[in-house]
């Protein structure tokens, strides 16, 4: 007890030189801790971005399986365009009614054999443009618009994978729901077009509708051969360019059969069949009852489609886990730098501190001391240091301990993400723990040296 007074006191009667030497050894327990909480969090984000990640390839894999099982027919203008995406229309008072698909047709279709489902869709372009160049004895074709009105069949009694004329990636807001009849979700480049967002109202052809979500699909561009199966099917080889821009107006089917006075009429057919097995057939049977029909099954388009996103999820996860091992890697070098700064510090001080009080040890000596205690003195002394710069260390870490992650471990341009970085209850003892071990470690070879001084010597010392 006597020898851990005498050490504290020892301590405080160098009280400068104590406070300096702690504020340096201080930034280093506040980086080393800062460091170790830093790795945690992006331990803790890279494994729930691939929780994530894995979740929606998963839902991804099972709504293309789902749709495997799936039919979709346009009207026979729609050839040619892709995905059944209807050329330009004009104006709601001029309908080209040859782009639609009557009720009539509709039903007929519903009680086919092996049909168990179907969702139609309506889809009017505005402010359609179609404007072509020519280059180098090519020619190109480009297809601009304002907005694409798409009426959706919304119905809760659809697997929501099956539901594929709604919007998937709700944004802001929240998607169309049953009853939805004045309300619109529209696409995140529209924002800016209607300058209005989610609880504000746009007129879309004359008619006021409550915005209730936005979407983005991430989408860019594509370019579809004009005039047959290759760029060089048409004379000097040509494209036609459209833009994938997020600029689609959701509504309910019905609402936008009555915007546009084309009620019982749908521009696409989403039939659901029984199982993927029945589908040949059923496109078959549709085909040849409704000959000027685009029918196309979605298996054909979607194989090794779930071997892709697989692929590309193992990519993405093994890119991942190679950030997450860099930062990991990172981290440890600066702790253990901050911990080898630590120590030499404590070492410079407790050596200087040996050479300084040489007198004081002989007459210790002198007095009975013996080398053992002599040691332990300082040791203590050192520990003492460590334990008062690692508890200002810590209270820096607790209020900076989110830059100072960040800013060393680099996490965002690393892991392509913001990481919050937070000091536990566990990681601030292992902090002081390792603060106190620098001391007793950086004070061990003074302290041996202390107890080697030979008093008749460090009684001549002056």
């Amino acid at each position: 007890m006597l020898t851990l007074k005498r050490a504290f006191k020892n301590v405080l009667r160098r009280r400068f030189r104590t406070l300096l030497v702690s504020l340096v050894l201080a930034l280093c327990v506040a980086v080393f801790v800062s460091t170790i909480a830093g790795v945690d969090a992006s331990k803790a984000a890279t494994t729930e971005i691939m929780r994530q990640y894995e979740a929606s390839s998963q839902a991804t894999i099972e709504e293309t399986e789902q749709l495997m099982s799936a039919i979709q027919i346009t009207g026979g203008m729609g050839r040619g365009m892709g995905m059944g995406m209807q050329p330009p229309v004009g104006s709601a008072d001029n309908p080209i009614t040859d782009n639609y698909i009557n009720e009539s047709v509709t039903d007929a279709i519903s009680a086919m054999d092996g049909v168990v489902g179907m969702v139609g869709s309506l889809t009017y372009t505005v402010g359609a443009n179609t404007t072509s160049s020519s280059s180098g004895g090519g020619f190109m074709m480009r297809f601009s618009y304002d907005y694409m009105i798409r009426g959706a069949t919304i119905n809760s009694s659809l697997d929501g994978g099956y539901d594929a004329a709604l919007p998937v990636n709700i944004t802001e807001g929240r998607n169309l729901q049953e009853g939805d009849d004045n309300a619109v979700v529209i696409g995140e480049d529209l924002k800016d077009y209607f300058n209005a967002g989610v609880g504000d109202t746009v007129t879309i052809e004359g008619t006021g509708f409550k915005v209730v979500g936005v979407y983005s699909s991430n989408r860019s561009s594509f370019e579809e051969p004009v005039g047959g199966e290759t760029p060089g099917d048409f004379p000097g080889g040509g494209n036609a360019v459209f833009q994938m821009e997020d600029k689609d107006v959701y509504m309910s089917l019905t609402t936008a059969q009555n915007l546009l006075n084309l009620q019982g009429e749908v521009s696409q057919l989403t039939v659901y069949a029984s199982d993927s097995s029945a589908v040949d057939d059923l496109v078959a049977t549709i085909q040849s009852a409704y000959p000027d029909l685009m029918v196309f099954a979605y298996k054909d388009m979607q194989s090794g489609f779930g071997d892709r996103i697989i692929q590309q999820q193992q990519s993405i996860i093994s890119t991942t886990e190679e950030n997450l091992s860099s930062v990991e890697s990172l981290g440890f070098s600066i702790t253990l730098v901050s911990a080898i700064i630590g120590v030499l510090l404590i070492f410079g001080l407790m050596f200087y501190t040996v050479r300084e009080r040489t007198k004081e040890i002989g007459t210790l000596k002198a007095l009975g001391f013996s080398n053992t205690s002599i040691m332990r003195q300082f040791m203590i002394e050192g520990l003492y240091v460590g334990i008062i710069g690692g508890a200002i260390g810590l209270a820096i870490a607790a209020v900076a301990s989110s830059l100072l992650g960040s800013w060393l471990l680099n996490t965002s341009e690393t892991l392509g993400t913001s990481v919050s970085v937070s000091v536990t209850v566990g990681t601030m003892l292992l902090g002081l723990g390792i603060a106190a071990i620098a001391g007793a470690l950086g004070s061990l070879y003074p302290a041996w040296r202390a107890s080697r001084v030979s008093p008749m010597e460090a009684l001549r010392n002056d």
